[in-house]
C-alpha cells in the first residue's frame, strides 16, 4: 500500500496567505490536487481487488485506504470551501 502524504496542502495554504494569487487559479490548483488524490485512491483500491483473495483482509485494507483517503482530502476540501467563500465575497464587492 502506498503511504498517502499531505504533500501540497501546506504549500497551497501558504500561497493563499502570502501571495494571494487569483482565487480562480488557486481553486483550479486545489481541484487538480483533489483529482490526483482521488485517482491514487482508485489505483490503491484496484490493487487490493486484483492482488488479494482473502475477503477479510481485503475489507480491512479497503477500510484503511478509505480512511487515509478521507484524511488526505479533508484539508483540500476545507481550503476549497474557503476559496469559494472568498470568491463569493469578491463577486459581491463588484
Amino acid at each position: 500500500m502506498v503511504h498517502l502524504k499531505h504533500n501540497k496542502y501546506n504549500e497551497l495554504h501558504r500561497k493563499d496567505c502570502e501571495t494571494s494569487p487569483s482565487v480562480d487559479s488557486m481553486m483550479r490548483e486545489v481541484l487538480h490536487m483533489l483529482g490526483n488524490i482521488d485517482f491514487e485512491h482508485e489505483v490503491e483500491l484496484d490493487k487490493v481487488e486484483r492482488n488479494l483473495t482473502d475477503q477479510e483482509l481485503k475489507s480491512s485494507i479497503r477500510k484503511k485506504i478509505e480512511t487515509a483517503h478521507r484524511e488526505r482530502r479533508e484539508p483540500y476540501v476545507e481550503l476549497l470551501a474557503q476559496l469559494r467563500l472568498r470568491q463569493l465575497r469578491l463577486s459581491l464587492r463588484h
